[in-house]
């Protein structure tokens, strides 16, 4: 009887302790007040995890400490979180709003026609309201795409890579006027494919690159690809290079590739991921590597909602590889993809590209991707104070050693 209630007392003395360190709200606002919004957000963080039905106004508490931090994005993904759960507050309007513009998001304007009054005086405020209603807000640009120094100094080499062939798809303009323009795509493809020529040593006639492609043509170049596998076998290997937008299914996590007729809340109009991967893993090929310079979240490049109508980022689940296929992804998750303005590319291709000259294209797969990985997770934590972290992926079931394959001599 007395060791039980020793053990009672002892449970009742822990929930205290446990009970005395859970933040409360009142730790929040003891910290906005006191400007210290790094530990505002890390009290909410707190205290939406022990939350089994967060409330609108939890998410809307952390998105105004991430406005107050300068952390737009994250306090535009909390401010639709707190709409979903209460569509018509205006304060939560506001402030996605607010967030949106400081983003040169052009559908901030939405926002703030649903904010009222408040929401009237932050568009009387902008001259270019009107502009920014009607068209995507224009993208930086530091130099003229294709005249950076990986566009200007091409490696020539005499190797030929006669049983090697490529898809290229650079996606950039989106028919769907709310969908934002994938900013260097096609800059990104262009290049790609002058080192595929160039450096590699791969025939003109091997190479098909698709821009601006739309999902049918997708779907035709990979009926190109299963045909040549039919023909070439074990002879042959494939290389498919993708820059654009990249979408997730909200309900199943699948990621997607979205074409240029796509529709970015209707996953059926993109093109699947893992039908992608699966297609390849039934060819024939010694190996197919796929490069990826596409983020699966919802977000463009420059870290902006992908549609107007998309608030939250989505982490989209791994998708399975199988027979000989490698990808090399430029994003991990949920992270971004982000443009390199300084070279008008994308920051994975930049650096996939600067490997490429500086080892003249004899480089294995592996020693691309640690390279690459390394960059571009440095520079993205530099320019964007977030890292954007690429990932390799081998097939398990691949019968060659995937990793070890050169680009040039194969």
């Amino acid at each position: 009887m007395k060791i039980t209630l020793r053990i009672c007392m002892a449970c009742v003395a822990l929930s205290s302790i446990i009970a005395a360190d859970a933040y409360t709200i009142d730790d929040y606002t003891s910290a906005m007040n006191q400007r210290r919004y790094s530990e505002a957000v890390s009290v909410m963080n707190d205290v939406i995890k022990n939350e089994a039905s967060p409330t609108a106004d939890l998410y809307y508490k952390r998105a105004v400490a991430y406005e107050k931090k300068g952390e737009y994005v994250f306090a535009v993904v909390d401010a639709a979180s707190a709409l979903t759960l209460d569509p018509v507050n205006q304060e939560y309007s506001l402030l996605s709003a607010r967030c949106k513009k400081k983003l040169n998001d052009p559908t901030y304007v939405q926002d703030a026609q649903n904010a009222g009054k408040e929401g009237e005086k932050l568009l009387e405020s902008s001259y270019l309201a009107q502009v920014q209603a009607t068209q995507p807000a224009p993208q930086p640009i530091a130099v003229i795409p294709g005249t950076s120094d990986v566009d200007r100094n091409v490696p020539k080499t005499s190797a030929k890579n006669e049983n090697t062939f490529v898809l290229i798809f650079g996606i950039e303009n989106y028919s769907e006027k709310n969908i934002s323009k994938a900013v260097y795509a096609v800059n990104d493809g262009n290049t790609f494919r002058e080192y595929c020529l160039k450096t590699l040593g791969i025939p003109e006639q091997n190479i098909h690159s698709r821009f601006d492609a739309t999902r049918n043509q997708i779907r035709s170049e990979i009926n190109w690809a299963r045909n040549l596998s039919d023909a070439y076998g074990r002879d042959a290997n494939l290389i498919v290079y993708y820059s654009g937008h990249g979408m997730p299914d909200e309900s199943t996590r699948r990621a997607y590739l979205l074409p240029s007729d796509g529709i970015a809340n209707d996953p059926e109009s993109g093109y699947s991921l893992n039908k992608l991967y699966q297609e390849l893993g039934e060819m024939n090929f010694n190996s197919s590597l796929v490069l990826l310079d596409a983020c699966f979240s919802g977000m463009t490049r420059s870290g902006q909602m992908l549609t107007n109508t998309k608030g939250v980022g989505i982490r989209p689940s791994d998708e399975e590889l199988s027979g000989n296929v490698a990808v090399f992804a430029a994003t991990l998750g949920d992270d971004n993809a982000y443009p390199d303005e300084k070279n008008a590319h994308g920051l994975f291709t930049y650096f996939l590209l600067k490997k490429l000259q500086e080892t003249r294209g004899d480089v294995t797969i592996n020693d691309m991707a640690d390279y690459v990985t390394t960059q571009v997770k440095r520079i993205s934590v530099v320019r964007n104070t977030k890292s954007q972290m690429p990932v390799i992926n081998y097939s398990p079931e691949s019968t060659v050693n995937l990793s070890t394959i050169n680009l040039l001599k194969r």
